[in-house]
């Protein structure tokens, strides 16, 4: 005789987080981000250089080894002038890189997300993570030989296509809420995605700079390129499958019902009371995307010029010292709330001290208030993972690539949105009050708290009520099987 129940069996064999899968999942993600932390600073100053020696050897200015000059003070120098050149054509150049992907990625990941519902996990992640392997090989090419920057627009054009770096964000995000249950424990999941994230991005901080100096920009990149490829055959070859096999051999949807299901959770009634809380949730995280996208070339701006002066050593340093802290702290906030909180408390009280980090960031005019407000960030890393989760936690776990896909989307749009805005008031209030952008973003962030404080507070009882309604169907479907089941057959044994 069994002691335990098969369903009982079954029931806690949900219920737990499959730790192989996620293990396998962020070894493939920390793969992948390598390569990205890497590229990012070689394809910066890859352009920043290629651009400066074009205007050195056009005969626009004299260039001399004052030229690169960590902080000038003078802005009427020749050589400054030429330095802000450069880094308004290279800015200019990375912005219509975004002009040219983004739009396409919007496209793809609505599709690529609601249609992994179907056709398995494992392609989610192989599609992006191909174009951006292609993406990086076409960049390794074009500096080898020197050729013209438009040539990738092409590299731009395929990442777009193929999701690119959203798209593998997409499936890390899905893959872990299909092997996590939907409480506390999902929400430690996506905090340990980013966990991974910080982890890579520290070990590229510590080592691109001495790379780049002793090798040239060529091999780094070649080297991000090999490193998606790598993470590409580790997911052929170790990630399990998630989707069930009967469902991936069931028919597949069109492409509008494929859209349709990415935007359900917000239009269908099949969802009912529920749709006000995915609402609520998704503003709440289009809101915090758009304040976290929008200062990051802002923030190196700021350190290069007066009062900080800082160099490029000092700045990788820093954002080094950034990452170990968003690492280390990401995780463990999320367990040391969970003892004495919930995640919508977690989600607010971030907020808010994401809030201050940003309105100190304005007030900085020391080092040791940017140091301050990079402890303050760190502590509030959690945020974004902890809104994921909560999100995650409210949909059926068969929809889950459908969720992901439309928050990605979001993710996308707030991220030009956030660039476009904060460029222009930065660009605005540059030489009256240089921390004013800062200040926008801090409130951006107030604003978040007050979306969480009212999904905080009609949750509860939202989710009651479907509860409640649920059990009464329930009970009457049962009832009504009791009373039309046949009456038990007479044995020959019994007569």
């Amino acid at each position: 005789m069994e002691s335990t129940p098969l369903l009982q069996v079954h029931k806690d064999s949900e219920d737990r987080s499959k730790l192989g899968n996620l293990l396998k999942a962020n070894i493939v993600l920390l793969i992948f981000h390598l390569s990205v932390n890497m590229r990012s600073p070689v394809l910066s100053q890859y352009l920043y250089q290629r651009y400066l020696s074009e205007l050195v050897d056009n005969g626009t200015d004299s260039f001399s080894t004052n030229a690169s000059s960590k902080c000038f003070v003078n802005k009427s120098d020749p050589a400054y002038q030429t330095h802000v050149q450069a880094e308004e054509m290279s800015n200019n150049l990375t912005i219509m890189f975004s002009y040219i992907s983004v739009p396409l990625c919007i496209i793809t990941s609505t599709l690529l997300g609601s249609y992994s519902d179907f056709i398995g996990r494992r392609i989610l992640f192989v599609v992006p993570l191909m174009g951006e392997g292609l993406r990086n090989g076409l960049c390794t090419v074009i500096m080898y030989w020197d050729m013209d920057l438009r040539y990738m627009y092409i590299g731009e054009a395929i990442t777009g296509i193929t999701a690119g770096y959203n798209g593998v964000s997409l499936a890390s995000y899905v893959y872990t809420a299909d092997n996590t249950p939907p409480k506390a424990s999902r929400t430690v999941g996506m905090a340990v995605l980013d966990f991974t994230t910080y982890f890579a991005a520290a070990l590229s901080q510590a080592g691109t700079g001495y790379f780049i100096t002793y090798m040239g920009f060529v091999w780094p990149t070649f080297v991000t390129a090999a490193l998606v490829f790598l993470s590409v055959f580790f997911v052929v070859v170790l990630l399990p499958e998630t989707v069930p096999l009967e469902k991936k051999q069931s028919p597949c949807v069109a492409p509008t019902k494929a859209i349709k299901n990415v935007f359900g959770f917000y239009f269908s009634k099949d969802f009912g009371r529920k749709r006000s809380l995915f609402w609520i949730a998704f503003i709440a995280l289009f809101v915090t995307s758009v304040g976290n996208s929008g200062t990051g070339y802002i923030d190196y701006m700021l350190v290069l010029n007066q009062p900080f002066c800082w160099g490029p050593e000092m700045i990788g340093y820093v954002n080094m010292a950034a990452m170990l802290l968003n690492q280390f702290l990401s995780v463990g906030v999320v367990k040391l709330f969970h003892m004495c909180s919930t995640d919508e408390m977690i989600a607010i009280v971030t907020a808010l001290v994401k809030g201050g980090s940003d309105v100190l960031h304005g007030l900085a005019y020391t080092d040791y208030m940017i140091y301050v407000q990079t402890v303050l960030s760190a502590l509030a890393a959690p945020m974004m993972p902890v809104i994921r989760g909560i999100v995650s936690r409210m949909a059926p776990g068969d929809v889950q690539g459908s969720l992901f896909a439309g928050l990605t989307v979001a993710g996308a749009v707030a991220s030009m949105m956030g660039m476009t805005i904060y460029g222009a008031v930065y660009d605005a209030t540059v030489e009256t009050m240089r921390g004013f952008v800062y200040y926008t973003c801090g409130g951006t962030r107030a604003l978040t708290a007050a979306i969480l404080v009212v999904f905080y507070c009609v949750a509860p009882g939202i989710l009651r009520q479907i509860k409640t309604e649920t059990i009464i169907i329930n009970d009457q479907d049962e009832r009504a099987h009791i009373a039309k089941s046949p009456k038990k057959p007479v044995l020959d044994s019994e007569v």
